[in-house]
């Protein structure tokens, strides 16, 4: 019962305080010229989406290393990078592709270590 209660808690943890750790990292590495062209790019897209996809993108993430799917969280980055290459390749400058990647790698980087932690909270790790 524990167990199921933290891997709970765990998966929100990824999916709600992943969002915040993304942009407080994003916020503290980009300059004030950067923003004109990431402010550009996200109003491009739909109202809130980056959120909503950042969200379903942790939850994959920790779903999969919980069943132990290591290779289907590549699959996940690779589709994002499929998804994402068009908009990337054609934005002005590299500012726009770099902003996607770091926020990607953050998700991923938060996801394990909050999913590291639960495993050896629960005892699992």
């Amino acid at each position: 019962m524990i167990d199921n209660v933290m891997t709970l808690l765990g998966c929100a943890l990824v999916i709600f305080g992943g969002g915040h750790i993304v942009e407080w990292v994003l916020h503290h590495t980009l300059a004030l010229d950067d923003l004109a062209s990431i402010s550009e790019f996200r109003q491009q897209g739909l109202l809130n989406g980056g959120r909503l996809i950042g969200w379903l993108e942790r939850f994959l993430f920790f779903s999969f290393l919980l069943a132990g799917q290591y290779a289907a969280v590549g699959f996940v980055l690779a589709a994002k990078g499929v998804a994402r290459y068009g908009e990337i390749k054609e934005a002005k400058n590299q500012k726009v592709a770099e902003y996607v990647l770091i926020g990607t790698m953050i998700s991923l980087g938060w996801t394990i270590v909050v999913f590291t932690g639960v495993r050896l909270l629960v005892g699992t790790g």
